[in-house]
Order: C-alpha cells, then sequence, then structure tokens
C-alpha cells in the first residue's frame, strides 16, 4: 500500500490544535484561588466575605478545616461570640480532624472565654432600676415624701424669713450709725455692710424659692396619695387611719413662713 505523504503545514496545525486543547485543559483544571481570597478578606477586615466564601468551601466539600478557618477570621476580627461558636462546631464536627488542630481550637476557645469575661468584668454595673410601688406601698412611700417635702420647705422659708430680717436690720444699722453724719468716715464699713445686707437679700430670695417648691411639691405627692389636703380620706381609706398633713402659710412684715401640722 502506497504511503500517504501530508504536506508540512497540515501536521503544524494539528500539533498546534493538540497543545492548544492542552492548554485549555489545564487552566480549567488549576488550583481553585478562593482559599486565598477568602483570607485576603479576613486580613482585610471584611469578615462577610471571608466568612460567605469560607462556607461555600464547606459546602461543596464537607472539610472541617474550613470552619475552623471561619473561627479564626471571626477572632482576627475581634467577633468572640461567633469565633467560639465556630471552633465549637469544628470540634463537633471535626472528629477525625489531626489532633494537634483539634487541640488549637480548644486552646482558642479558652483564649476566647477567658477575653470575654475580662470584657464583662471591665463592663459597668447594670443600673437596677427598682419597680414602682403600687398599692399600699406605693401611698406610703408618697406619704412619706410628702412629710419630708413640707419639713423642707417650712425650713426654707424659715431661712428666707430669718435672712429678711437680716436685712431690715442690716438697713436699720447703716441708717442709725451714717445718715447723721455729714460725711462718711469709715467707707469700709459702710461698703461691709452693704455688701452684707445685699448677699442677705439675695439669699432671702433664694430661701422662699426653695421653700415654695418644696411646699408644692409636698401638696402634690400629698394629693398623689390618696388623701386631700384638708385630711379627709379617699373613699377607698377608712377615715380613722387617714393621716394628714395641714400647711398653713403666714406672712409678716419681716418677711414669709409657714407653720405644718402632721396627724397619722
Amino acid at each position: 500500500m502506497t504511503p500517504v505523504h501530508r504536506p508540512l503545514s497540515m501536521c503544524l496545525a494539528l500539533l498546534l490544535a493538540s497543545a492548544g486543547i492542552a492548554r485549555a485543559d489545564d487552566s480549567s483544571g488549576g488550583e481553585d484561588k478562593r482559599p486565598n481570597t477568602a483570607l485576603a478578606a479576613c486580613a482585610s477586615g471584611d469578615v462577610n466575605k471571608g466568612i460567605a466564601i469560607l462556607g461555600e468551601l464547606y459546602a461543596e466539600t464537607r472539610n472541617p478545616a474550613y470552619v475552623f478557618n471561619q473561627g479564626r477570621c471571626y477572632q482576627k476580627n475581634n467577633k468572640l461570640d461567633e469565633a467560639r461558636g465556630a471552633f465549637t462546631e469544628y470540634l463537633r464536627i471535626g472528629t477525625s480532624e489531626p489532633p494537634e488542630d483539634l487541640q488549637r481550637a480548644q486552646g482558642f476557645i479558652k483564649e476566647i472565654d477567658d477575653a470575654l469575661a475580662r470584657q464583662r468584668a471591665s463592663q459597668p454595673a447594670p443600673i437596677v432600676v427598682a419597680p414602682v410601688q403600687s398599692g399600699e406601698g406605693r401611698t406610703r412611700a408618697l406619704r412619706t415624701t410628702s412629710i419630708v417635702l413640707a419639713a423642707v420647705g417650712v425650713v426654707a422659708i424659715g431661712v428666707g424669713a430669718f435672712l429678711s430680717y437680716k436685712v431690715k436690720s442690716t438697713n436699720d444699722a447703716i441708717n442709725n450709725e451714717f445718715a447723721n453724719q455729714p460725711y462718711v468716715t469709715d467707707e469700709a464699713r459702710l461698703e461691709q455692710q452693704i455688701s452684707d445686707g445685699k448677699s442677705y437679700e439675695t439669699w432671702q430670695w433664694v430661701g422662699y424659692g426653695v421653700g415654695v417648691a418644696a411646699m408644692a411639691g409636698a401638696l402634690t405627692t400629698f394629693i398623689l396619695s390618696g388623701f386631700s389636703a384638708s385630711g379627709s380620706a379617699a373613699p377607698e381609706q377608712p377615715a380613722a387611719s387617714t393621716p394628714s398633713v395641714a400647711i398653713t402659710p403666714t406672712l409678716s412684715r419681716g418677711g414669709a413662713g409657714g407653720v405644718l401640722q402632721v396627724r397619722f
């Protein structure tokens, strides 16, 4: 049989075609770059991206190492609760993993537990809000508050009245000492008395203001406790056991005051 001789150009074309098919096969079966992408994402702080890639790889391969790496990704980005959960899951599913990797996971869990304990210790104690009292307890608290405020009001108004008296006394002293003098011989003493009089005058109004505010608070809490200012009991309370607070304001030339009467 006579051999068939192919042209040289046709042989080269077949060789190039074969080479091209091999290169395509090699590129399609190359190394998966997703683990490196996940590592880069975790290192740069893109935790969601890194965790998503590792989860996809675990779903495809069922390799517990990807769950381990999720724990490391969380831990390096200070998401300690999520990291602990990932390492715990790794210990559950990785019973056939190398012993050194299992020990590492256990060590990381201990580190995380210690870090979480330090965080809890450094946090301020929570503010505990006492429950609102109801019924008799609330009534007693309001009564007590009303009495205390009334007492504070009486004291404050009394202080205001005393300071009003000091203002009047200071004015009288200045008039008696300096009014009949053709000229002031002791300017320092006069200035001191005037300064004292101004201070007394300022603080008398402070006393009156605090007293009026405290009296108003006492009246408000007294009403809220279920009793009227005249001492009559609310319908649900027995009249015999009704406490009362009577506040009688007084007014004089030297200032204002009040008389507090309490009955239990």
